[in-house]
């Protein structure tokens, strides 16, 4: 995961993970990246996801048991810089080197999303650029996201 990730953080230095924690573990992972910083306004996105038009992402991610836009948010997991020592062992996937196909058969049948999910956030921060929001919903994603 190491590798895949920070590969990531290659192409998208201002990319940001977000957990999927199935009963409170590490399941899966979402990168997200864009070209320059990512700014998510808590507002706008409660008011689109309240919205009619917005009813069939509801039921998804109620599906995955996340029922507001501040639980969603809550899952976020890092970014290239606090993940930074994490990610310091990691090896790049280039096209010469194929290195996530190689590990991919390594980690067949082991099952430790959860140790590993762990370990990746032991050092995770709220970060202060990426959210803007009233003081009551930033303190409570500041809460949640630092433990």
């Amino acid at each position: 995961m190491k590798s895949e990730i920070a590969t990531f953080f290659e192409a998208f230095p201002d990319g940001t993970v977000w957990a999927n924690t199935v009963n409170g573990r590490g399941y899966d992972l979402v990168l997200m990246g864009q070209p320059g910083p990512t700014l998510l306004d808590v507002n706008a996105l409660t008011d689109r996801l309240g919205s009619p038009g917005y009813g069939g992402i509801r039921n998804s991610l109620g599906e995955v048991g996340i029922r507001s836009t501040m639980e969603l948010l809550a899952t976020y997991a890092g970014n290239a810089d606090t993940l930074g020592d994490w990610l310091a062992d990691a090896e790049i996937n280039r096209d010469r080197n194929l290195r996530l196909q190689y590990l991919a058969g390594l980690g067949v049948n082991r099952y430790e999303q959860d140790q590993i999910y762990r370990s990746m956030i032991s050092s995770v921060e709220f970060p202060e650029d990426l959210f803007v929001g009233s003081e009551a919903d930033l303190a409570w994603l500041r809460g949640v996201i630092t433990g």
